[in-house]
């Protein structure tokens, strides 16, 4: 009994420490642990600078979008003639001389400046059918247009009622974000 204990003691007290094998699988355990973490917290990370990004391009472009909304609605553009005079001024707007200018177009152009300075205003291509695209380029991260001569339609529930078809101008913005290009759309009618 007494040799037991002591076989038992010497064993408690040994210093040798712990086997090369079993240090190899605890380092092992704790860079499989840790790897794991990090590619979660590094994908995690990740998405949320993406979701910054895109809520970042989403706002400036819904702010340009409602700017430029805002101020053609109060202009009321009553037809095309007025829309396209409108938007040949703004692709010919140049703010160095454009203090005191009283047209709609210069007044977008300030408009959207202060707001967004680095948008830039893209003319719509007539496609030869009686309407107008919106040709937005690949290296510009901020852009805008106005669509002369849309229609919307109005549909009505009750029987016997046909369509009403509203004539207006579409705005059009599209602005870059980390997983590609936001656009947005917002119909005016022409001011009766």
């Amino acid at each position: 009994m007494k040799k037991m204990t002591r076989t038992v003691r010497k064993k408690i007290r040994s210093k040798k420490g712990m086997t090369l094998v079993e240090i190899l699988v605890g380092v092992t355990i704790v860079v499989i642990v840790f790897a794991s973490t990090l590619g979660a917290m590094v994908t995690g990370y990740t998405t949320t600078l993406f979701n910054a990004d895109e809520n970042r391009s989403a706002v400036l472009n819904s702010s340009v979008n409602e700017i430029v909304l805002n101020t053609v609605r109060k202009a009321r553009i009553s037809d095309g003639d007025a829309a396209l005079e409108m938007i040949d001024a703004m692709a010919n707007y140049d703010p160095e001389s454009a203090t005191g200018s009283d047209t709609v177009g210069a007044a977008v152009m300030a408009a959207v400046a202060t707001q967004v300075p680095e948008a830039v205003f893209v003319q719509p291509q007539d496609d030869g059918m009686g309407g107008y695209t919106a040709d937005f380029s690949e290296g510009e991260s901020y852009q805008f247009t106005i669509l002369p001569e849309k229609q919307s339609s109005l549909s009505f529930i009750e029987a016997g009622k046909d369509d009403l078809v509203i004539t207006g101008m579409t705005i059009k913005t599209c602005f870059e974000s980390a997983k590609g290009s936001i656009t947005y759309e917002a119909f005016i009618p022409y001011a009766k």
